[in-house]
């Protein structure tokens, strides 16, 4: 089909007014609005999962192409569409199926409506050839003509056009009515289905204030009764509730726990019992006993404790527990305590709430408190006996806290002077003070937080502040950031940015010794956001909006002066990892596109603002800035010397100006951060690649850059044609010298001076050994990074038997292996399991079976190994059952979708027979599954519980109906007939699904030793050395890709790549980027690189000679000039600011090697330039090809979502780390534990004064023309965007 769309409108088959007139008013109005809510935006994506959810994909895919035409798709199109489905007369129906075949909507020929059937996996009809005796396409009537003469099978078509359909409509049938799990739960138990709700929201308010790990596990539950319950007390109690041993207290074991404390006394002994049977064999052994003697005493301390000696017997059954503390002061004492524990901590509320309030106050009055724990603070007068909410306000002074503000934390407000403990408030624990406002209420929650004090520990009551919180709208940032990169003219700009609105959002009372790092971790956890991309500013006093937090910073709140309702802004990093104060203020604070930011403390320190996603090209030009070579050369304003304005491969100097200008402005000293925008725009005007807001990758922004700088300062000005001449027998230095002297007879300037090196291109043919030799140059030297010969292969075996759960095994195999390694592996681990399934599963179903043949390469995904039944050398016969179970939605367009279907958890095998079931075995099988999977009783009835079906493997549709009949699974009978492949759901009643999910989330899953082993072989890091080694490797190319002139035809070849001469600077690119399987992937492997190295054991073997050799620089001369006049800039209204050079003397730049400059101000541009000069030179003269390292280009994160970031070494010898505008001090340690990207090294001992152009007869001067640059960019690029090496 020749078109995305029909030329043909749905409402040509049938008109607006004539469906509208087929619906009743309620069918319309809930159309009009599915659409509103599904289709909007009305992708293809919400129109085939959402709206037509049901429907065969390739069906819904082809209408949606038919109604979206060249314009989106609109409300009447749509309903007309699904009148002409619902309630279309056949030849409307048929129509439609001809436009959906057709590619005009007019005529359709054999191969349209052949593909189209094909598509939907329907058989080509043997009549199809009557449509087209008479011509190869036909039109509408000829169609419905053939189809009703012989009535050919369409698939869905035939379904359509049945007349008892069951799609009779689009309205919802009604809401079913079913057995809620709070109504399950309180069956089971002695409690109300509200009872239950409440028990189940006052556990997850305990699970949320104690629980370290999201659990209600054993530490969560000691935090809730410590200090008034021992360590010892609370495992035993622990113990009683969690019925399945998976360390975790869920809602139900709660809810059942609670109600056998409560239900009486026997019920009450045989939870005490379980208690104590630790090992759980239904006995309690002597030790069992006096341990539970033991705490009993201690515990009640009373005369008449139950002795040890008074025991029955040894091991001890339930029924002589019983009756032994039947008749036990000790027991009913004890039977006491728990039950308040019941109250008190898990908010069971009984009759008598006001007594048991005041007792467990008392107790806890009587223990010492914990240091670091939270306490309430409850007004006095509640106590004194009216029962009713609790009144705290008036024990805070009066603060007005404007109504859109929220309150974040629980300290809420500061208590008036002059209260009283224990006259005018009291100091609960947070268990009691959650009991008492759930079941009385409290107008406000009063926090605080006991610690050391040296008369001991205290709850300080009085000490917190506020602190004001405000936000800014983010809608601002979007414009500030499009403004930024699409308005060049400064004023506009201005008009199209509003300044950033500060609204006051959020309130918090914090203590003075708390430290601002510990407030912005609060922030980060109560907002859910990145402590990363968070930062505060003060908004206060005469310092406002200076930055308060450096991440490494521990001031505390006293110490920064933070009084009580100091305004703080939050500010928010957005997406694309821009701050939005700083995008909004470069417009409004700065006309000459500089942020301008507190001082920076050291020359170079200087940061650059995010632009949006520009962290690639900041931390590039970090790196740039701290070479020393070339930012003298920026400096000193060689540049100006050396612009070739002619160079139709060039930027006109517009870069060179522009990054001049950028050098210029990080080396004055003069700000902490500052905007790099004029250089983003002549980057984005010539690079369409860099532009918007896409993150990009730095290592091909830098070799842009360096391609560009060197074009727009080539000193060729006229370049001279080069003809390669081939290397026959010559020999490698001879050929190497033609390559690079065709090479700088072309292309010779500070670039190339810095950074082109020389690689050897060896070619060898396969077939005659003809060997062809090229020596290339390069600026970056890009380098794999070794690929391991094993893969770690992620294998989680589920076993038959639910009691040994899930295994994680990671197999280290060679990638040259299959499946049938695996298998042989997992025999060695489990020797008693003799067959497996291996399958791929996503979102708990199974996507495919993976094949014993299958190569490992080719594993991409965790594998599911599934035990299967039978020990001989076949596996018995099995089936797959998945967990599903109905949820219903309230945004559906047809009736069936308003329940569907879910699944959830791991599938498990039961063994089966062929042929005919007996139902009765499968059920047995699959009970007992679940009885050790989920710990129901033996004797539960299934069909309350769940039914079972048989599905497709997709686990959605009937595997015996087809899918008109719009069922998702016929129950199992007798006559289902079963076999291998077979699969089988569990489809679980919504009274119990909730804990059914439950308890799949909580499933442990089993690491095999292999999994840390697998860790540390794939985090063992590979030397810098081994990417060299793996560069330089010989490997063999594709037949296609080389011509072989010996044999006069393409052959495979080997290739194997050489360096051969070596640059000054030698920046060394990491490939961790690669494109597997059609996606883009990143290798976090890392990667051990050193502060120095010497290259020469990677040089070629006959041209490793001293590289002081080769580092000749050429002397270049040109008339000598006086640069007096400002060059105007290239883009806006602003002049091009460069630093006069008359304060270099003039025979400083001729004779610059034997220069003793005089001491220059540290904050000028000469001291720069004389720091980094010095930094290149010792004293003594070392020939060694040794190489420095000076930079660091780092990124972390993945594809689509990463971050750069860089390190480099200041003139000063300090390392300094580089954060977009984030700049601070940083170790050599820190930087050698970085995951690098790009590494810069510098030559040791290197001369810059060898390295830079000089200059003679300066006495004539001549002037750059702006608006000459100016006309030449505009002029069209000439197709010719610059060249990247």
């Amino acid at each position: 089909m020749g078109n995305t769309g029909s030329c043909i409108r749905i409402s040509d088959i049938l008109s607006y007014e004539v469906a509208r007139s087929r619906l009743t008013s309620k069918e319309y109005e809930h159309l009009e609005l599915s659409f509103s809510q599904i289709l909007s935006p009305p992708t293809k994506q919400n129109f085939v999962n959402r709206a037509f959810l049901g429907f065969p994909q390739p069906f819904s895919e082809r209408l949606y192409q038919v109604l979206v035409k060249e314009t989106p798709m609109s409300f009447p199109d749509l309903m007309c569409c699904v009148v002409v489905i619902l309630k279309g007369t056949d030849q409307e129906k048929l129509h439609l199926l001809f436009c959906l075949a057709s590619s005009d909507g007019h005529k359709i020929n054999e191969e349209d409506l052949t593909k189209l059937l094909t598509d939907w996996d329907i058989k080509t009809p043997d009549d199809i050839s009557f449509l087209f005796t008479v011509s190869e396409t036909c039109t509408f009537p000829h169609f419905l003509k053939w189809y009703r003469k012989f009535r050919p099978p369409l698939g869905v078509y035939d379904w359509i056009l049945k007349e008892d359909s069951k799609l009779k409509g689009i309205l919802c049938l009604g809401k079913p009515t079913f057995m809620t799990y709070h109504q399950f739960l309180a069956e089971q138990a002695s409690f109300t289905e509200t009872q239950v709700m409440a028990i189940e929201k006052h556990y997850v308010r305990l699970r949320k204030q104690f629980s370290q790990s999201k659990r209600f596990d054993l530490d969560a539950l000691y935090n809730c009764l410590h200090p008034l319950y021992s360590y010892e007390f609370a495992k035993h109690f622990f113990y009683a509730f969690d019925l399945n041993n998976d360390g975790n207290i869920d809602s139900r074991e709660l809810i059942i726990g609670l109600s056998m404390i409560l239900e009486g006394a026997e019920s009450f002994s045989k939870f005490v019992y379980s208690m104590f049977d630790v090992d759980e064999d239904g006995l309690l052994s002597k030790e069992e006993v006096e341990t539970f003697i033991r705490l009993l005493g201690s515990f009640c301390m009373v005369s008449d404790s139950l002795k040890t000696n008074d025991a029955p017997q040894e091991n001890m059954p339930i029924s002589d527990f019983i009756a032994w503390c039947s008749t036990s002061v000790s027991m009913y004492k004890f039977h006491t305590h728990l039950k308040n524990i019941v109250y008190i901590v898990f908010g069971v509320k009984p009759d008598l709430t006001f007594n048991i309030i005041r007792q467990w106050m008392e107790m806890e009055c009587e223990m010492k408190l914990v240091a670091g724990k939270a306490y309430y603070i409850a007004n006095n007068d509640w106590f004194k006996g009216t029962e009713g909410p609790v009144q705290n306000e008036p024990l805070l002074e009066n603060e007005i806290i404007p109504k859109n503000a929220v309150v974040v934390t629980m300290e809420n407000g500061v208590l008036r002077k002059g209260l009283l403990h224990g006259v005018d408030y009291q100091i609960l624990s947070s268990v009691l003070w959650f009991t008492l406002e759930d079941w009385y209420g409290a107008d406000k929650a009063i926090c605080r937080r006991a610690k050391f004090l040296p008369a001991g520990v205290v709850v300080d009551v009085m000490v917190p502040v506020r602190l004001n919180f405000y936000r800014t709208p983010s809608t601002n940032t979007r414009i500030a950031v499009e403004a930024l990169n699409k308005i060049h003219n400064m004023e506009e700009a201005v008009n199209a940015v509003s300044l950033p609105k500060h609204v006051l959002t959020y309130v918090g009372y914090f203590y003075l010794d708390d430290t601002l790092k510990s407030v912005i971790q609060f922030l980060s956890r109560t907002l859910k956001l990145g402590w990363e991309d968070l930062r505060l500013w003060n908004l206060s006093g005469p310092m406002a909006h200076q930055k308060l937090l450096d991440d490494s910073d521990d001031k505390t709140l006293e110490m920064l002066n933070l009084k009580h309702s100091s305004n703080i802004l939050i500010e928010v990093r957005n997406n694309d990892m821009s701050w939005p104060e700083e995008v909004v203020n470069i417009i409004h604070h700065n006309q000459k596109l500089d942020r301008k930011t507190p001082t920076a403390k050291v020359n170079g320190a200087t940061g650059l603002n995010n632009l949006g996603n520009t962290c690639f090209m900041n931390s590039s030009i970090q790196c740039l800035s701290n070479t020393k070579p070339l930012t003298v050369y920026f400096l000193k304003e060689l540049h100006l010397h050396e612009l070739n304005q002619d160079n139709p491969d060039a930027f006109k100097g517009l870069l060179a100006l522009r990054y001049a200008d950028l050098i210029k402005s990080l080396w004055d000293n003069s700000h902490r951060a500052i905007a790099p925008l004029k250089i983003r725009w002549t980057i984005a005007k010539f690079a369409n690649q860099f532009n918007g807001f896409g993150q990009q990758d730095a290592q091909e922004l830098l070799a842009f850059m360096l391609d560009g700088l060197h074009e727009d300062l080539n000193r060729v000005t006229v370049k001279p044609y080069t003809q390669v001449k081939d290397s026959g027998d010559r020999h490698d230095s001879e050929v190497a010298e033609e390559f690079w002297n065709n090479h700088v007879s072309r292309n010779r300037s500070i670039i190339v001076d810095l950074f082109h090196g020389q690689l050897k291109s060896t070619l060898r043919c396969v077939q005659c050994g003809f060997t062809s030799v090229r020596f290339d140059p390069f600026s970056l030297l890009s380098l794999p990074l070794p690929e391991n010969e094993n893969v770690v292969v992620e294998v989680l075996v589920v076993r038959l038997d639910p009691a040994n759960g899930i295994t994680h095994y990671c197999l280290w195999l060679n990638n040259e292996y299959t499946m049938k390694n695996v298998y042989k592996k997992l025999r060695e681990k489990i020797p008693e399991v003799m067959h497996y399934l291996f399958v791929e599963l996503e979102n708990s179903v199974v996507k495919r079976i993976v094949s014993i043949d299958e190569p490992l390469k080719n594993i991409t995904f965790s594998i599911h190994a599934f035990e299967l039944p039978g020990n001989g050398s076949k596996a018995e016969p099995y089936v797959l059952v998945y967990n599903r179970h109905y949820v219903t939605v309230e945004k559906y367009f047809f009736e069936w979708q308003h329940r569907l279907v879910q699944l959830f958890g791991v599938p498990f095998i039961i063994p089966v027979k062929d042929g005919p079931t007996d139902i009765n075995i499968i059920k047995q099988n699959i009970k007992a599954c679940l009885i050790g999977k989920y710990c129901f009783d033996p004797d539960f009835a299934e069909d309350l519980l769940f039914t079972i079906n048989k599905v497709k493997q997709n686990g959605r549709e009937c595997a015996n109906c087809s899918w008109g009949e719009l069922c998702s699974g016929c129950r199992l009978s007798e006559s289902t007939s079963l076999s291998t492949f077979s699969y089988l759901t569990v489809d679980w009643k919504s009274a119990v699904v909730h804990l059914i999910r439950q308890y799949d989330d909580d499933v442990p899953v089993v690491e095999d030793d292999s999994v840390q082993e697998a860790k540390c072989r794939q985090s063992q890091p590979v030397d810098l050395s081994a990417c060299l080694q793996s560069f330089t490797k010989e490997e063999e190319i594709g037949e296609g890709e080389w011509y072989c002139e010996k044999c006069g035809t393409h052959r495979n070849a080997y290739k194997k790549l050489d360096i051969w001469r070596l640059p000054p600077i030698l920046i060394i690119h990491l490939k961790r980027f690669s494109l597997q399987n059609g996606k883009w992937q990143k290798c976090k492997r890392k990667v051990i690189f050193p502060d120095s190295f010497d290259p020469t054991p990677f040089l070629v073997q006959s041209n490793r000679i001293s590289l002081a050799q080769r580092l000749r620089t050429e002397s270049v001369t040109y008339p000598r000039t006086v640069l007096v006049e400002r060059v105007k800039s290239t883009v806006g209204c602003d002049e091009y600011d460069t630093l006069s050079i008359n304060s270099v003397d003039d025979e400083e730049v001729v004779n610059s090697n034997n220069r003793n400059p005089l001491p220059h101000p540290k904050n000028s541009v000469s001291y720069i330039m004389d720091s980094m000069t010095m930094m290149g030179q010792k004293k003594k003269n070392d020939d060694r090809p040794l190489y420095d390292l000076y930079a660091v280009t780092a990124h972390t994160g993945h594809i689509g979502h990463g971050h750069y970031v860089s390190f480099s070494l200041n003139p000063n010898k300090q390392w300094y780390y580089y954060n977009d505008s984030l700049v601070k001090k940083t170790t050599k340690k820190r930087v050698l534990s970085e995951p690098p990207y790009m590494l810069f090294y510098e030559r040791r001992n290197l001369k810059l004064d060898d390295l830079l152009p000089s200059f003679q007869n300066a006495d004539e001067s001549f002037d750059f023309d702006a608006s000459v640059i100016m006309s030449r960019m505009n002029v069209s690029n000439r197709g010719k965007s610059c060249r990247v090496q």
